[in-house]
Order: structure tokens, then sequence, then C-alpha cells
């Protein structure tokens, strides 16, 4: 999956951060996963590492696997979403698809908790 990887044998306690996430990822995609729920998978990662599991996660979603992806990191959202949802205090603040609202709307909702103006949500993810 990532010609990174020098040794497949190398214990997963001496792998970067990235390749972690890759090895968590592989490994449900081995037990045939059709969707993967991926917790802040960027944090803590370097710029390298964050761009081999956006690599990843596009190219699954070519693939046609579902993924739900958590995260603040808004350069992530935007990059790797088509739709998104925004929750504040446990209660859904709005469900757009990514291209139909901008980062500032996007952190606005996460903030105020409030939708934005004018803009038409989408009701199912």
């Amino acid at each position: 999956m990532n010609k990174n990887f020098k040794n497949v044998r190398t214990p997963v306690r001496r792998l970067s951060g990235g390749q972690r996430q890759v090895v968590a990822i592989s490994r449900a995609i081995y037990f045939n996963a059709k969707i993967l729920i991926m917790d802040e998978p960027t944090a803590a990662l370097g710029p390298e590492e964050t761009a081999m599991v956006g690599n990843l996660v596009r190219q699954l979603k070519a693939e046609g696997v579902g993924i739900f992806l958590i995260t603040h990191d808004m350069p992530d959202v935007f990059a790797l979403s088509d739709r998104l949802a925004v929750m504040k205090n446990g209660r859904m603040v709005g469900t757009y698809r990514t291209s139909d609202v901008t980062e500032d709307e996007v952190l606005g909702m996460i903030i105020a908790g409030k939708q934005p103006e004018g803009k038409a949500q989408t009701h199912s993810l």
C-alpha cells in the first residue's frame, strides 16, 4: 500500500505515526470493511505522513469505501470530503456538500452553532 514500507516484518511500534495509520486502515480493508470511521487520522502527523494518509483516503474513496472522517482540520475536511456535518455540544448544526460552503462558514457553524445564512442544507450524509 505504501512504497515507504521497507520491511513488512518491522514491528508496528517502530513505525511512524503515518505508517501506523496505514497499517490500521490496511487491516480494515483486509477484513473487507465497506465503511471506515477515522477519528483525527492526521493529528500529530507531519506533512509527509499527513499526505500519505490523505492519498490513502482518496484511493479508498475511489474504490467505493465509505469514510467518516472526524476532524477539526479544515484543510483535511475540504481536501478529502464530499459532504460534511457540523455538531456542537452534541447537537447537529447542519450537513452540507463541501463544495457548497466556505471554510469561514464551517468555522462559524463550529463556533456559533448556527447555520450560515441562505445556504441550502443537505439532508442526508
